[in-house]
C-alpha cells in the first residue's frame, strides 16, 4: 500500500509541475524550462496500413516539476509512517 501511495503523490506532482511550468510568466517563468530527453532511432518503426508505431523513449520535464517530485518525495517520507503505522 505504501508503494501505491507514493506512486500516486509522485504522479500528482507530475502533473501539477506539469500545469504550474505551463502557466507561470515573469519573474517566475524560469520553472518553465524544459529539457527533452529521448531514444528513437530510424529503424525501429513498424508501419502496416492500419498503424504506426515507433519504438523508443521520451521525457518531457520541467523545472516546476522537478520541484513538485522532490516536495512529493519529502511528503511522502514524512506522512507515511503516520498513515501506515505497523506495517
Amino acid at each position: 500500500m505504501k508503494k501505491i501511495y507514493m506512486l500516486l503523490l509522485i504522479i500528482a506532482a507530475i502533473i501539477f509541475g506539469g500545469l504550474i511550468g505551463n502557466a507561470v510568466t515573469g519573474p517566475l517563468s524560469f520553472l518553465g524550462y524544459e529539457k527533452i530527453f529521448q531514444f528513437m532511432r530510424n529503424g525501429d518503426v513498424v508501419d502496416t496500413s492500419v498503424f504506426k508505431m515507433n519504438f523508443g523513449f521520451y521525457i518531457k520535464a520541467n523545472v516546476a516539476q522537478v520541484f513538485c517530485i522532490l516536495i512529493a518525495i519529502f511528503v511522502y517520507y514524512k506522512s507515511a509512517p503516520k498513515l501506515f503505522t505497523g506495517k
